[in-house]
């Protein structure tokens, strides 16, 4: 697991700097995928956490 940090998009190449949680990074490696889960975020306006919040936010309680 990792934490990505000071994103530099240059082109069409995206880098970062990383900071490892969980496990060890390898020696060598090659092209990679990235996803980035919303859903575990609780501050975006799309994950449940956050969509809970903006109704709680705007309901009227009598």
């Amino acid at each position: 697991m990792l934490v990505l940090q000071e994103p530099e998009l240059v082109g069409d190449d995206l880098s970062y700097q990383v900071r490892v949680l969980e496990g060890t990074l390898p020696a060598e490696a090659g092209p990679a995928s990235l996803f980035i889960d919303v859903i575990g975020m609780p501050l975006t306006p799309v994950s449940f956490a956050g969509a809970r919040r903006r109704s709680f936010r705007r309901a009227v309680i009598y």
